[in-house]
C-alpha cells in the first residue's frame, strides 16, 4: 500500500456521519452508535447494542460498552480535530446495559489546550445512569503511524514464541 498512513484522518463519510476507519466503508456505525444532537462542546447520541455483542442473559459484553465509550468521546472531539488517538480511557460500570433497548449518551469536551483532550459521556436509560467513562485524547504528531509501523518492524518472534522489541 503505497498511501500514506499518516495522512489519515476522520472525515464525514457519504451519509454525513463521522466514522472510524473500520466502519466509514460500509457507512454505518457496527457499534450501533448514532449522532442526534449537538450543542456547544456537547454531542447527544442514540445507541442500541446489537444482539451479537451480548455478554450475558440480555446484557451488553463490557467490551462492547468500553468501545461506544472510546468511540463517542473520540467523536465529540473529532468535529474540531479529525486526527486523534487515546491516550486512555476509564470506565465506571454503574448497571448492566441491556441489549437491543435505545440507550443514550452524553459526551463532551471538559478541557482542550494544545494536543491534549480531556473529554467525558454518560451512557442512560429512561434517565437512568448505566455506565460513566472519561478519556484523555492527543492530537496525533505528523508522524504517529510511520512510527508505529518501524516500531513493529522492529519486532521480532523469539525462539519461545513470545515477541521481544530488537
Amino acid at each position: 500500500m503505497s498511501e500514506d498512513p499518516d495522512a489519515f484522518a476522520i472525515e464525514p463519510s457519504p451519509s454525513g456521519r463521522l466514522l472510524c476507519g473500520g466502519c466509514a466503508p460500509h457507512d454505518s456505525c457496527r457499534l450501533g452508535v448514532e449522532i442526534s444532537g449537538t450543542q456547544g462542546d456537547e454531542v447527544r447520541f442514540d445507541v442500541v447494542c446489537p444482539p451479537f455483542w451480548r455478554g450475558g442473559p440480555g446484557v451488553a459484553h463490557g467490551g462492547w460498552t468500553a468501545a461506544v465509550f472510546d468511540d463517542v468521546l473520540n467523536m465529540v472531539a473529532l468535529r474540531a480535530e479529525p486526527r486523534l488517538v487515546t491516550k486512555s480511557l476509564a470506565i465506571s460500570y454503574l448497571r448492566p446495559v441491556p441489549v437491543e433497548r435505545p440507550l443514550h449518551v452524553l459526551a463532551r469536551i471538559e478541557r482542550h489546550v494544545g494536543r491534549e483532550w480531556e473529554v467525558s459521556a454518560e451512557m442512560t436509560l429512561a434517565g437512568a445512569a448505566l455506565a460513566t467513562s472519561r478519556a484523555e485524547l492527543r492530537t496525533r504528531r505528523p508522524d504517529h503511524f510511520a512510527r508505529h509501523k518501524a516500531w513493529l518492524t522492529r519486532q521480532s518472534l523469539s525462539r519461545n514464541g513470545s515477541h521481544a522489541e530488537s
